[in-house]
């Protein structure tokens, strides 16, 4: 876990580079406790985001191409990461009849109960910020 106080109590970064710093060391605080309550579950973050959007998908299925569109982080490995949910049941696969290079996902049931028990789990996230607090860092958070 970073030192934030190191940051906080430099005297050669201006208040800019903090806060950038600052942003890091707290992304990376919460997204090293989201792996961990995910990983409960036996799913990684990516693995989740995949879930997340095959079950939110107004079709049942989209297309490799497609679904990599709607992921958040431009991740490399969402070829081997679908092989890998595939073969946890936890999605399909088909090829398209009409162009074998496209390929269509679909979610299982026991990939909609993969997803909806770890969202539950991550919604158990609190932050030590009041509720004018998180909206103020969200109004801020938009301008990046």
């Amino acid at each position: 876990m970073p030192n934030k106080q190191l940051i906080i109590n430099s005297q050669s970064l201006s208040t800019e580079q903090k806060v950038v710093s600052l942003l890091g060391c707290v992304a990376h605080e919460h997204k090293t406790e989201m792996e961990a309550l995910v990983s409960r579950h036996g799913l990684s973050l990516l693995q989740l985001e995949i879930l997340h959007c095959l079950d939110q998908a107004p079709q049942e299925e989209l297309s490799v191409g497609q679904l990599k569109s709607k992921l958040i982080d431009d991740s490399p490995n969402v070829s081997r990461t679908l092989n890998l949910l595939v073969g946890r049941g936890l999605v399909t696969k088909r090829r398209c009849t009409e162009d074998q290079r496209t390929v269509y996902i679909a979610i299982t049931p026991a990939g909609h109960d993969a997803h909806e028990r770890s969202d539950k789990e991550l919604s158990s996230m609190k932050t030590a910020l009041s509720s004018a607090e998180i909206k103020q860092l969200y109004t801020l958070l938009q301008k990046f």
